[in-house]
């Protein structure tokens, strides 16, 4: 209060508004306009649209002339089309290999942690292996091919795996970052505009980095933006 801060709670956000090639306002979706120096389109991805993650912002961009970059689920766990992996869930592997195949060729290979699900697979090797294969999986269902040797038996296990939003921690694709200043994360073409965040076609492996990209970005278009008619 003291810092004139205004929260809306429960308010939903319709448009951008511009004026003469600069931002002007936002417009609520009960028609009240908002005047502003700036503003900051922190809206995320896809992912989590239970917490109103719906691709807002990626709406907000095309419509001030941004390009949005092809759009897939990232990081995220992998449903299987086999059942009885099911019957695992819970357990957990370390020192396993793991292969995900189209055909013969070799799509993804590394060796680490997985997990069982009561809908596949996760853990750090399948999330990384979304990122590499996310693309390929949105069209058809994959091998995936999981090495035990080195963690329970001289098994292995081949099964088949697809994807989708529901559980994806992010959103791969986004605001092209070529239409953005990368020193204050502000728009180059709607001069008042900026982005931080899931928005952006940024995304990185598990491990914290799409949170760093998030902090980032924020602190960017943050300070940059608060000086914005200084």
């Amino acid at each position: 209060k003291m810092q004139g801060v205004q929260i809306h709670l429960n308010t939903k956000v319709k448009e951008i508004l511009i004026k003469e090639g600069r931002f002007e306002a936002i417009r609520l979706e009960k028609g009240e306009k908002i005047y502003g120096d700036a503003c900051i389109i922190t809206t995320g991805g896809f992912s989590y649209q239970t917490t109103g993650s719906r691709g807002d912002g990626y709406r907000f961009a095309a419509e001030l002339g941004h390009k949005v970059t092809e759009l897939m689920p990232a990081l995220v766990p992998m449903e299987t089309e086999e059942v009885y992996t099911h019957e695992l869930q819970g357990l957990s592997l370390r020192n396993v290999a793991v292969k995900i195949l189209n055909g013969k060729k070799v799509l993804y290979s590394d060796f680490g942690e997985m997990l069982f699900t009561h809908y596949g697979v996760s853990g750090p090797l399948m999330l990384s292996a979304s990122s590499i294969v996310g693309k390929r999986l949105l069209k058809q269902s994959l091998e995936l091919q999981i090495d035990l040797k080195p963690a329970l038996s001289e098994e292995q296990l081949d099964q088949r795996v697809i994807r989708d939003y529901n559980e994806a921690i992010i959103t791969k694709g986004g605001v092209n970052v070529k239409e953005i200043n990368p020193a204050t994360m502000e728009s180059k073409i709607v001069p008042g505009v900026y982005f931080a965040g899931e928005v952006l076609d940024l995304d990185a492996l598990t491990g914290g980095f799409n949170l760093q990209i998030a902090w980032s970005t924020a602190y960017a278009a943050g300070m940059n933006a608060g000086i914005a008619e200084e």
